[in-house]
C-alpha cells in the first residue's frame, strides 16, 4: 500500500483557476526553469493540503525535508547547494501566496485569499509522479495542460489554440513562425501518452476552417490510471477518501529522510530566452 501512495503525489487544480480571465491562471506555470516549476508545485500541493486541512489563518509552517527524497516527482540532481535551494523558492513571487519564505529547512506559508477563494470549486487531480520524468520546462508544462485537460467521451478530442501555447510555453516572440510551431510540436512529441495533430490551411489560397491553427490531441492514461474530474461535496465518502489519499501522498513526498545538503546537487539549468509577454491570449 505505501508504494502506491508513493506513486500518487496530487496537487488539486481547482477548475476555477483554469478559466483564462482568472487571475491565477498564467501565474499556475510562470516559471521559466523545470526546476521552478516543480519546487513550486510541489510546494502549493503541500500547502494547499494543510491549510484545507486546518483552515487557520495566518502563517504556517512545514519541513523541506523530503522534497528531493526518492519518492519524490522532483529529480535529484548534482550542481546546487542548500544556498542555492533557498534563493530560489525565496525568490518565488507568486499570487498563489501572501507570504512564502523558506528557512531553517522549514518553509512558511500563507496562502492568498484569491487562492483560498478557488478552493471550494470543483477540481481536477494533477498526479505530479507522472512529471518526473520530464526534463525541460516546455514539457513539462504540456504535461500539466493535457493532464488538466484530458480527452473524455464528451470531449474526445480537446485542443489549444496556437496563440494560447506560444504565450504559456513562453515562446520566444522572436522566432520565426515555423520555428515557433516546431518547438510546441517538439514538446508535444515527447508525451507518451498524448497523440496530437496540428491543423492549419495547407496554402494561401484554402479556406480558414474552425480547427485551423490549433493543436488537437487525444491523452491515453498511463498505467491504467483514469484522469477524473472531482466535484467537492460534503460527507461524500468518495470525497474523504480522495482528500485522505492526497493528504498522505504529498505528505510522502516531504517526510522522507535524507540529508538535504547532499541531495541537492543537479538542478541547475540553462537560462532560458527571456521574453516580454504583453497580452494574456485565451483559448
Amino acid at each position: 500500500m505505501k508504494k502506491e501512495i508513493n506513486n500518487k503525489v496530487f496537487l488539486a487544480v481547482p477548475n476555477e483557476i483554469m478559466n483564462t480571465k482568472h487571475p491565477l491562471h498564467y501565474e499556475l506555470l510562470n516559471f521559466d526553469t523545470n526546476i521552478k516549476l516543480k519546487l513550486f508545485i510541489a510546494i502549493l500541493a503541500k500547502s494547499t493540503m494543510i491549510y484545507k486541512s486546518n483552515k487557520k489563518k495566518g502563517i504556517q509552517t512545514f519541513s523541506i525535508k523530503g522534497i528531493l527524497g526518492k519518492d519524490s516527482f522532483i529529480p535529484r540532481s548534482k550542481a546546487i547547494n542548500h544556498e542555492s535551494l533557498l534563493e530560489i523558492i525565496n525568490s518565488f513571487n507568486s499570487k498563489f501566496f501572501n507570504f512564502l519564505l523558506l528557512e531553517d529547512k522549514q518553509i512558511q506559508f500563507e496562502l492568498a485569499p484569491t487562492y483560498i477563494k478557488t478552493l471550494n470549486s470543483g477540481f481536477t487531480n494533477l498526479n505530479l509522479m507522472d512529471l518526473k520524468k520530464h526534463k525541460d520546462l516546455k514539457t513539462t508544462k504540456l504535461a500539466i495542460l493535457t493532464a488538466i485537460y484530458p480527452s473524455t467521451t464528451k470531449n474526445p478530442e480537446p485542443y489549444f489554440h496556437l496563440n494560447y501555447l506560444l504565450e504559456f510555453l513562453n515562446i520566444n516572440k522572436k522566432l520565426a513562425r515555423f520555428e515557433k510551431i516546431r518547438q510546441i510540436k517538439k514538446a508535444f512529441s515527447k508525451l507518451e501518452n498524448v497523440k496530437f495533430e496540428y491543423k492549419h490551411p495547407v496554402n494561401q489560397n484554402v479556406e480558414t476552417m474552425p480547427d485551423h491553427y490549433k493543436f488537437h490531441y487525444v491523452t491515453v492514461p498511463e498505467n491504467n490510471d483514469v484522469i477524473k474530474e472531482v466535484e467537492v461535496k460534503p460527507n461524500t465518502d468518495t470525497i474523504e477518501d480522495v482528500k485522505k489519499e492526497m493528504e498522505q501522498s504529498v505528505d510522502e513526498t516531504f517526510n522522507e529522510d535524507f540529508d538535504l545538503d547532499a541531495l541537492l546537487a543537479d538542478i541547475r539549468e540553462p537560462n532560458p530566452v527571456k521574453v516580454d509577454d504583453e497580452n494574456e491570449i485565451p483559448f
